[in-house]
């Protein structure tokens, strides 16, 4: 069963744009809907100071929408 709120880039849904409170992020690396949480990559990649085998992201929170292209 697949959860229709959350999107994450390997999803099989083709390419969207997310929004948060009107905003397009971009390299977003997964969103959910419901509960308005977004994961991203910030630009310029970095390597996160204590796991250094993992590239650093952030959270954001607010209204987010999804916009097929």
């Amino acid at each position: 069963m697949r959860n229709e709120d959350l999107h994450h880039v390997g999803d099989g849904r083709g390419k969207r744009k997310v929004f948060v409170n009107g905003n397009e992020i971009k390299r977003f690396v997964w969103a959910d809907v419901r509960r308005g949480i977004l994961c991203f990559h910030p630009y310029p990649l970095r390597i996160h100071k204590r796991k250094r085998d993992e590239v650093y992201t952030r959270l954001l929170r607010g209204v987010i929408t999804i916009q097929y292209i």
